[in-house]
């Protein structure tokens, strides 16, 4: 394909088995041609999601739910060898846009996304974010499906 370069990829993590797999393939494309991987999460923002809870502590749960993220994602670093050109971005709001967001901002080739990470009542609920980032972004998306 002339003309495409694969530089930089975005793999989108919600730390479920999906996207665990998913993260896999972005590591192998990255190697592939020489990308800088850049892994990301995006913590739901409560105080959007339920409106304003007074009793409940908003930015002590972020946190507690960030310090847990950051312990998944060094587990995936760990056990994948990810560790050279790999970047771990967190971020907290609307997941999709979140998403759609960074990839326009940072200037993403690709982003590579597992398929239906969450449980069917979450995606019943909220839509599934990778199809909501298919059809928001500019970016190429390449879901990946769980093999079993």
């Amino acid at each position: 394909m002339d003309g495409i370069a694969i530089k930089k990829i975005l793999a989108p993590v919600d730390l479920s088995e999906n996207s665990e797999y998913a993260l896999k393939y972005a590591k192998l494309l990255s190697e592939r041609f020489g990308a800088a991987l850049y892994i990301y999460h995006c913590i739901t923002d409560i105080q959007s999601a339920i409106g304003y809870v007074p009793s409940l502590p908003a930015s002590q749960i972020i946190n507690s739910m960030r310090a847990d993220v950051v312990k998944e994602i060094e587990h995936f670093r760990n056990r994948y060898d990810l560790n050279e050109n790999v970047e771990v971005v967190i971020e907290i709001g609307d997941a999709a846009r979140k998403i759609v967001g960074f990839a326009d901002k940072n200037n993403m080739d690709l982003i590579v996304m597992g398929a239906h990470g969450k449980g069917a009542l979450e995606r019943f609920m909220f839509g599934s974010v990778t199809e909501k980032v298919m059809r928001l972004s500019s970016k190429p998306v390449l879901e990946i499906k769980l093999n079993k």
